[in-house]
């Protein structure tokens, strides 16, 4: 079992880090191309991808966002600021202020300063604002700070050779299931339009496909952009904040 320890309660994440070991180990190398070191990150619940970030000496994490509290439906819960203690498996130690709040719904005002602002996997799951996530974002940097965001291909076959649903049908927890999802081009000009110079946009092959699907990771490759759109599964923005923006 791998665990990390959270305020001391114990936290299994055996199962989120072995999906997502691969993307979380190329999102280190790619923050520390870009020079980041001071990190905010947001949807850190189940703190696999925080835990990463404390592991590795290249990295400060001055903050995190993650509504902790068990509710059907947090629409508008306010903004709780409170002190976090985390451990790793390998020993390593932080503390940081972990956020509670809706970002979709609220202008969270935080008193760090961080140089970069993280958000893989989180927008998808945001049910009727996306773009205040951003406009968080821009404010939460100085002029010239980074956005790092994935999200899944919205225009990729989910599975080319039968039908499937893009997204369960219903879930309890409204938040816990995709409902917006993008394209590449669509997602670049949503950020460009919350104050953002897009760096780079892209498909990134960070989830590897196991069995008969392997295929598909063959026919993304191929030289047509078509082919790109149908079987990438995950978009990469990589965004530097321009102008200061309250809203759209």
């Amino acid at each position: 079992m791998k665990s990390v320890t959270v305020n001391g309660q114990s936290t299994d994440i055996s199962k989120y880090s072995h999906f997502h070991e691969r993307r979380i180990q190329m999102t280190l190398e790619r923050l520390a191309d870009m020079g980041s070191k001071n990190i905010m990150e947001l949807g850190s619940h189940p703190w696999a991808m925080t835990a990463a970030l404390i592991d590795d000496p290249r990295f400060s994490v001055c903050s995190t966002i993650s509504v902790e509290e068990e509710l059907d439906w947090p629409d508008d819960i306010g903004v709780t600021a409170r002190r976090y203690f985390l451990e790793t498996e390998s020993g390593n130690e932080a503390e940081f202020t972990n956020y509670s709040a809706n970002v979709e719904r609220t202008r969270v005002d935080i008193s760090e300063k961080p140089d970069t602002v993280v958000a893989c996997e989180i927008i998808e799951h945001l049910i009727r604002s996306p773009h205040m996530l951003l406009l968080n974002a821009n404010h939460w940097l100085a002029k010239g700070g980074s956005l790092f965001l994935t999200t899944p291909n919205g225009l990729q076959f989910t599975n080319p050779f039968r039908r499937k649903l893009r997204m369960p049908a219903y879930r309890r927890i409204v938040y816990s299931r995709h409902t917006y999802l993008y394209d590449l081009e669509g997602l670049k000009d949503l950020v460009e339009k919350c104050g953002f110079s897009v760096e780079e946009a892209g498909y990134w092959h960070v989830y590897r496909r196991v069995g008969r699907t392997v295929f598909y990771d063959c026919l993304a490759r191929l030289p047509s952009r078509y082919f790109a759109d149908r079987f990438e599964r995950t978009l990469l923005i990589v965004a530097k904040k321009k102008k200061t923006l309250n809203v759209l």
